[in-house]
């Protein structure tokens, strides 16, 4: 399961990559989300560990959605409204 979690990062890794031609205030913050300090210490603990651990799986998905909706504030766009999602 770890190794299906490392080519899963290095697949979207390499969708970005090519990304870099849309320059859009959603592309830029989808990009800059997986930057986020808090985002990549969640990528690297899920890859620390053998089984996946779905409290961890939930986090890391919370942090990409609140890194990616605090990008948009700053750029001064609407953030999606929607329904919280359901903790697992």
């Amino acid at each position: 399961m770890k190794a299906c979690w490392a080519i899963m990062a290095l697949a979207l890794g390499a969708c970005g990559a090519h990304s870099g031609d849309n320059n859009s205030a959603s592309a830029t913050c989808q990009r800059r989300a997986y930057d986020d300090p808090t985002v990549k210490k969640l990528m690297i603990q899920n890859l620390s560990i053998l089984q996946t651990n779905q409290d961890q799986q939930f986090a890391l998905t919370q942090a990409l959605h609140n890194a990616y909706n605090a990008c948009l504030r700053q750029k001064g766009m609407n953030v999606r409204g929607g329904v919280e999602p359901v903790r697992p």
